[in-house]
């Protein structure tokens, strides 16, 4: 295997890692955010409120996008071994 297919597998991986990664982290981000806010004007501190909104925002966006997530790693395996077996040929 050529030194530029790795390459460029490697760096579709890391921006598949990426865009994977990036409804869960934007969507733990804002609610944490806004629940921040809240209990700041509301004066509540109570840190467990926090976990668990983020906890069931979290759960329901994965839930929300696990097929799609599942689609493009199946497609980015098939490339990648698709990739391996034309070296290999």
């Amino acid at each position: 295997m050529s030194e530029a297919v790795i390459t460029q597998l490697a760096a579709q991986m890391m921006w598949l890692v990426l865009l994977l990664s990036l409804p869960v982290v934007v969507v733990a981000s804002v609610v944490g955010i806004l629940v921040s806010l809240v209990q700041a004007l509301t004066q509540i501190q109570d840190q467990t409120i926090q976990f668990l909104i983020k906890l069931l925002a979290v759960a329901v966006t994965l839930a929300a996008t696990y097929h799609w997530m599942g689609d493009v790693l199946v497609n980015y395996t098939l490339r990648s071994f698709d990739q391996i077996g034309r070296m290999r040929s």
